[in-house]
């Protein structure tokens, strides 16, 4: 149960509005991973071409690399599905669980077992 933090009140957050606003927290996460820019691993210039290999700012030539690190996405959904399981919030959980299924090597650096997360569901009575 989420309790507001005032002292005074104490009332009990709705566990369905904050789980809508985790999912939507996901999905804008994910959507800034798949949409992200490249820049320039020497210059830090974000590039406009798609299929360059190389910086092409005059003197440069470096690599690229992502703006939006995977290992900081894939950190932040192995929270949300440990939030996801105890706070019994099963939608969020199918959200990340599927995220982690469609992402094997994700999965496998995290440690994330899915037959345990669906083991925890069922022995809490989610499902």
């Amino acid at each position: 149960v989420w309790l507001c933090p005032n002292s005074a009140c104490q009332a009990p957050y709705d566990n369905q509005d904050i789980e809508c606003m985790l999912l939507d927290c996901v999905k804008r996460k994910m959507m800034t991973y798949m949409l992200q820019d490249l820049s320039c691993v020497r210059c830090g210039e974000v590039t406009q071409y798609n299929l360059a290999e190389r910086c092409r700012n005059k003197f440069c030539a470096g690599d690229f690399k992502t703006t939006v690190d995977k290992e900081s996405v894939g950190q932040l959904l192995k929270t949300f599905l440990g939030v996801a399981i105890h706070y019994k919030m099963p939608l969020l959980k199918e959200q990340v669980t599927f995220i982690f299924r469609m992402n094997p090597d994700m999965r496998e650096k995290y440690d994330v077992h899915l037959d345990e997360a669906d083991t925890n569901a069922q022995q809490t009575g989610e499902d």
